[in-house]
C-alpha cells in the first residue's frame, strides 16, 4: 500500500476507535436513556418531587422513572435497576438519596445504583378481592416520608403502614377501617405527612378516617369526631400548621381543615372543583391549590376558581401538584405540565 493510502486507512481506523471510545459511558450514565421531550407513559403520572438541586422527579404508572434536569429528561425503567416500573410515591432523604415507593416495595437510588428493599411480605389473596377490589396489594408502597428523627413511615396499598429505621419494618394500623366482605381490613394509605409539631398523620382509604401518631400512641378520627367523610386520598400540612384534608368523595364530602383542636369542613364550589381529590398543595401566596378528576381549583380569599389555561383546557385526571421556585409543576394521567404565573407549558403529554 502506498504510503498516502496507508496514512488514509490508519487515519480512517483511528477515527472508528475513538467513536467506539466515545459510545462508552459510565455505568451511572447506562442507566439512563437523556431525551429532549420524554414518551408518555401509556397510564400517565402518579407523583412528582424536587430534590435538593432543584431538579424534578417523576413517578408513573408503568413506564418507571422520569428526572429532569431543568433541560433534559432521563428515564429509568426495570431494563435500568428498578424493582416495579409502577411508582406512587417518591421522596429525598437526608442524606440526599432518592426513595421510591413502588408496586414491589421500596427502591433506594444514590444517584448510581439501585437498592431493592421489599416490605414484610402480607397474603391477603381472596377470590373477593381479585375480583373486585383488584388494586389492592398490601405488599405496595403507596406513600412515604421520613420524619425528623430519620425515620421512614411507609403507607401500603392494603396492609396498613410500617415504620423503617433502616434495619427493621414495624407494622402499624393494620387492623384499622372496616373489615370488607372476605372479613380483612385491607387498610389503605394514599398519604402519610408530619406536621409542625412532629406528628405523623395517616390517611385510610379503606373508611380508617384520619390517624395521628404523636411519638407514643396513636389517635383515630372518623366522621362523628368531625370529618366529612372517612375515606381520606390527600393530607396537605399548611404553612400555619393547619391540616387540609382531600377525599375521596363518596359521600359528596368536601375538604376539612384541622386546626390542632377542632375539624371544620369546607363546602366545595361543584362548578368549580370536584370532590374526589387527588392533589392538594399551597402556593407561595397561601393559596390552596385542589387537584382531581375533573382538573384544577384554586381557593383563594375563600373563593374556588377553576384553573384553565389560555385556550381554556382543564388538565383533567391530576394526581400531583408541586411547587418549584416561582412555577407550579403538575401533572397525572394526560402528561406533565409547568405554570409560570402567566403562561402553561407542556413538557410532557397525550
Amino acid at each position: 500500500m502506498k504510503p498516502r493510502l496507508l496514512n488514509i486507512a490508519l487515519l480512517i481506523s483511528m477515527l472508528i476507535l475513538f467513536a467506539c471510545f466515545g459510545q462508552m459511558k459510565k455505568p451511572e450514565q447506562q442507566n439512563a436513556r437523556k431525551m429532549i421531550s420524554a414518551p408518555m407513559p401509556e397510564n400517565g403520572f402518579s407523583t412528582g418531587m424536587v430534590d435538593h438541586q432543584g431538579h424534578l422527579w417523576f413517578g408513573s404508572q408503568g413506564g418507571g422513572l422520569f428526572h429532569f434536569n431543568g433541560k433534559t429528561f432521563s428515564q429509568f425503567t426495570e431494563q435500568n435497576g428498578l424493582n416495579s416500573n409502577h411508582i406512587f410515591s417518591i421522596i429525598e432523604d437526608k442524606d440526599q438519596n432518592i426513595w421510591l415507593g413502588t408496586q414491589q416495595g421500596l427502591t433506594k437510588y444514590d444517584s448510581e445504583h439501585f437498592e431493592h428493599i421489599p416490605l414484610p411480605f402480607q397474603d391477603t389473596t381472596s377470590v373477593w378481592l381479585d375480583q373486585v377490589y383488584p388494586i389492592i396489594n398490601p405488599n405496595a408502597a403507596h406513600s412515604i416520608i421520613q420524619d425528623n428523627q430519620g425515620d421512614f413511615w411507609i403507607g401500603t396499598g392494603g396492609g396498613g403502614a410500617f415504620r423503617y429505621d433502616g434495619k427493621t419494618f414495624t407494622s402499624f394500623l393494620k387492623d384499622d377501617g372496616m373489615k370488607y366482605e372476605d372479613s380483612l381490613h385491607h387498610n389503605w394509605i394514599p398519604d402519610i405527612k408530619e406536621d409542625l409539631d412532629g406528628n405523623i398523620w395517616f390517611a385510610s382509604m379503606s373508611y380508617g378516617g384520619l390517624t395521628r401518631y404523636d411519638g407514643n400512641s396513636f389517635q383515630t378520627f372518623l366522621r362523628q369526631d368531625g370529618l366529612s367523610d372517612d375515606m381520606i386520598r390527600q393530607i396537605l400540612v399548611a404553612k400555619t400548621g393547619k391540616l387540609w384534608l382531600g377525599f375521596n368523595g363518596n359521600r359528596k364530602s368536601a375538604l376539612t381543615i384541622y386546626d390542632g383542636e377542632a375539624f371544620s369542613i369546607f363546602p366545595l364550589n361543584d362548578n368549580n372543583c370536584h370532590r374526589n381529590i387527588r392533589a392538594l398543595y399551597e402556593d407561595t401566596k397561601g393559596n390552596i391549590w385542589i387537584g382531581g378528576i375533573n382538573g384544577i381549583c384554586i381557593l383563594s380569599d375563600n373563593n374556588f376558581n377553576k384553573f384553565l389555561d389560555a385556550n381554556g383546557y382543564a388538565f383533567s385526571d391530576i394526581t400531583f401538584i408541586i411547587g418549584h421556585q416561582k412555577d407550579i409543576w403538575f401533572g397525572g394521567k394526560n402528561g406533565i405540565w409547568k405554570f409560570d404565573g402567566q403562561e402553561v407549558t407542556s413538557l410532557i403529554a397525550n
